[in-house]
């Protein structure tokens, strides 16, 4: 595994975050459930390789829902990806969340992987729920992950304090 350092973001991070939505997600915000989120102005979690940023994960915290807005790490299978869902459990357990929450789209196979691997299950679906993220952010696209055609969200939960 790559040698990393984790921390958490600062204000000072918010024009470097903006970039890095510009670079690696279309821009801010990013849309989710028809909502506009603007990682920049979230709280969020650094990784960092050698000074350079490797993955990034910005979460909102609404009463005990912690949700993930956004992910991203730049070299895939190495344990980043768990490592960051990991220090995000912590964070919720300290804000008394009692859940972390988040939403992708169907086309997202490696994702709803991912996340199922590591506990969390699919709460909920939403039917071509993604043309009202389009009203909001034109720019999402009509196909994503293998060609799949991008129309649905799908909600997935961790529960912290019980289990199913």
């Amino acid at each position: 595994m790559t040698r990393h350092d984790i921390r958490l973001t600062t204000p000072d991070d918010a024009e470097m975050i903006s970039q890095l939505m510009k670079e690696h997600w279309g821009g801010e915000p990013l849309v989710v459930r028809a909502e506009n989120f603007y990682p920049s102005k979230l709280d969020g979690i650094l990784a960092f390789s050698e000074n350079k940023i490797i993955g990034f994960l910005f979460f909102n915290i609404q009463g005990k829902t912690c949700e993930i807005i956004v992910i991203d790490v730049f070299d895939k299978f190495k344990g980043l990806g768990t490592t960051l869902i990991d220090k995000l459990k912590v964070i919720a357990k300290e804000k008394n969340c009692n859940r972390i929450y988040l939403t992708t789209h169907n086309d997202n196979l490696d994702a709803l992987r991912f996340y199922q691997r590591r506990g969390f299950y699919i709460c909920a679906i939403h039917i071509d729920s993604v043309k009202e993220g389009r009203k909001l952010k034109p720019e999402i696209p009509m196909t994503g992950d293998y060609d799949i055609p991008i129309r649905d969200e799908i909600d997935l939960e961790l529960l912290l304090n019980e289990s199913r």
